[in-house]
């Protein structure tokens, strides 16, 4: 039987605050018992409910991954429900994303638990939260207010300041089309919004962290408007703070390749995990693996240009990775 056969879909909508949000419950088309459920937490590159990223402010087209789409037929296979939702602004569901922000997105991800663990087919007592990139900083925002959850999946998280993954990023693209003509035109036509962050980083972060969202550059004749949330560059916000607030079992899973977020976070959020009393703590670097646990090309430069280009979208999955998520999840849930 094949994974889109043994899973169901349910559409569900809730409400956080005044605004209506619009999800699906997938659990296994066999079911006896109310089932185990995973809660997927969007990141940055995941706008709606199947794990894809919609539109970027250059208008050019993007392969859909349907990361969320893909964990939810692997768990469901193995007897597991999953629940998405569409971020606000995006597919079904109402209001901006702009509402609010990073701290908007605990609250709708409050609001998703709840929503989840009101639903007939899941025993609201084995209910995992997994949060893939700043769905882990969300993560983190929900524990602080939640302590439900049995078990927690930190996928790509960051640690460090916010500023240094900033600069992890964009002054990469900078450098990258630097060295020749050819690569400056191929930046250009490929990641243009990439350069103009890059080549504007340090104005555009001095400027969040006095407090500003907007922000307005110009390259070559053409104005960029750029929308930041600047939350995460004040000191109580920062990510380092939140990861005292998870005390459930956690596996902390990382892409040994990821050129998002440097590899050695994933030891740091052990490390700081550990330290703050968590006592069931798992570390998964995935050998071979992007930010989203996709199959890295066979050279950097190749690795590199697809990660700019988001051509990286149309990799396979790493089948490790969802082996080891299962195998977490068959340990505590």
């Amino acid at each position: 039987m094949s994974e889109e056969k043994v899973m169901v879909e349910k559409p569900v909508t809730f409400y956080s605050g005044s605004s209506r949000l619009a999800g699906v419950l997938r659990y296994p088309s066999v079911i006896k018992d109310p089932a185990p459920a995973v809660l997927l937490i969007h990141g940055s590159l995941e706008q709606d409910r199947d794990g894809n990223l919609l539109n970027r402010p250059d208008g050019r087209p993007i392969f859909k991954k349907n990361f969320f789409l893909e964990i939810s037929k692997r768990l469901s296979a193995e007897g597991f429900a999953t629940f998405s939702w569409d971020r606000r602004g995006f597919g079904e569901s109402e209001s901006s994303i702009r509402d609010g922000g990073y701290l908007q997105d605990g609250i709708d991800a409050m609001a998703a638990y709840q929503a989840l663990s009101s639903l007939d087919l899941v025993d609201p007592e084995r209910v995992a939260v997994l949060g893939q990139s700043a769905g882990v900083y969300t993560a983190c925002l929900l524990a602080e207010k939640e302590s439900r959850p049995k078990a927690y999946i930190l996928q790509g998280g960051l640690y460090r300041d916010y500023e240094e993954m900033m600069i992890f990023n964009y002054l990469r693209v900078v450098d990258y089309a630097s060295k020749s003509p050819e690569n400056l035109r191929w930046v250009e036509e490929n990641d243009p919004l990439g350069l103009v962050i890059g080549l504007n980083l340090y104005t555009l972060m001095e400027r969040a962290r006095m407090g500003e969202v907007e922000h307005q550059f110009s390259y070559k004749g053409r104005t960029w408007r750029i929308w930041h949330d600047p939350i995460c560059y004040l000191p109580e916000h920062a990510p380092r703070n939140l990861f005292k607030y998870i005390q459930k079992p956690t596996l902390v899973i990382h892409g040994a390749c990821d050129l998002n977020v440097p590899v050695e976070d994933a030891f740091m959020i052990e490390r700081d995990l550990k330290k703050h009393g968590n006592e069931n703590v798992e570390l998964a670097i995935i050998p071979d693996a992007d930010h989203s646990f996709q199959q890295i090309a066979e050279s950097y430069d190749l690795t590199l240009r697809e990660r700019m280009s988001l051509e990286s979208f149309r990799r396979p999955y790493r089948e490790d990775y969802f082996m080891a998520v299962i195998s977490f999840l068959k340990r505590w849930l």
